[in-house]
């Protein structure tokens, strides 16, 4: 049985990712494991004459009876798993977890701020993490229905195209399993500079751009029976028109491929994803090739 991983929110936040996620394994035919996180820098208990272990139990032992409260609420028919750690960075111990256990994917609820100095777990876990990262949105769009998955047809190269049918694949099983309908979205982006000089007139470039891609819409909708309907070619830079679709589409998830980038350079640029995270009112599924 295929296993997710659910990351926990904590007792001050909104309950999102073990609801979610329960719902969604419920759904989909998965086991789910909970994970709970603890920590405290308790070093200064030692100067004070208070036994650091004895309240690490205490801490511990407390998260523990969160978790399991908030489980026992939406655990249905989940086979669940239920455990509580002692650790500070959140990401590292999802990250280790998942080189020694094949998740098909870890949950955990969106907290989408970033600053410079600042790399949240969310982030990290986008850029670093070796199984698919589910974002739970802590507030959706109501009445949610369709999968949305974004491709990329103009780069061809093997990794790309093997990336595209991972991302496709991924979401029509879950468009299947929950009964709705999946649309494509691919971007047709034009450098802005472009416009800006007159280089290109839009119109007939976007024109051509689609011309172009015909053939290989075509394939693709055959190739996973879709109507072409399904597959929408719209103007803009990627993370733009992924958030306008899935907004116009009311989707209740968005299905996309992304490759982390790290250091200075991720943090200034960012990926589509992270772009994507700080505007998007609903659920995303980030895979890796």
């Amino acid at each position: 049985m295929s296993i997710v991983l659910i990351i926990a929110d904590r007792a001050d936040e909104r309950q999102v990712a073990i609801s979610r996620g329960l719902e969604l394994a419920s759904k989909m035919g998965w086991g789910a494991q909970v994970v709970g996180f603890a920590y405290e820098n308790l070093d200064e208990l030692k100067r004070a004459g208070v036994d650091p272990q004895a309240v690490k139990k205490k801490l511990l032992d407390k998260r523990k009876a969160e978790v399991h409260a908030e489980v026992d609420k939406h655990r249905g028919d989940v086979p669940t798993a239920v455990n509580v750690v002692w650790h500070k960075a959140i990401h590292l111990w999802v990250e280790q977890q998942c080189e020694r256990k094949a998740y098909t994917a870890v949950i955990k609820t969106g907290h989408r701020t970033e600053t410079f100095l600042y790399t949240s777990t969310d982030w990290h876990l986008l850029r670093e993490c070796p199984a698919p990262v589910m974002i739970a949105a802590e507030k959706k769009w109501r009445a949610t229905k369709p999968i949305v998955a974004a491709i990329d047809l103009t780069n061809n190269s093997r990794i790309n195209n093997q990336l595209n049918e991972l991302v496709i694949k991924t979401a029509k099983d879950f468009a299947d399993k929950l009964d709705t309908e999946l649309y494509l979205v691919h971007a047709l982006h034009i450098p802005a500079v472009l416009t800006e000089l007159d280089l290109v007139d839009e119109y007939s470039h976007v024109k051509k751009m689609k011309a172009d891609l015909q053939p290989r819409v075509l394939k693709l909708a055959h190739a996973h029976g879709l109507p072409m309907s399904a597959i929408k070619l719209k103007q803009g830079p990627v993370d733009k028109v992924l958030t306008s679709e899935s907004a116009r589409l009311k989707a209740q998830l968005l299905v996309m491929g992304t490759v982390g980038r790290k250091g200075v350079k991720g943090q200034l640029l960012g990926n589509t994803a992270e772009k994507v995270l700080t505007r998007l009112r609903t659920d995303v599924l980030a895979i890796k090739p």
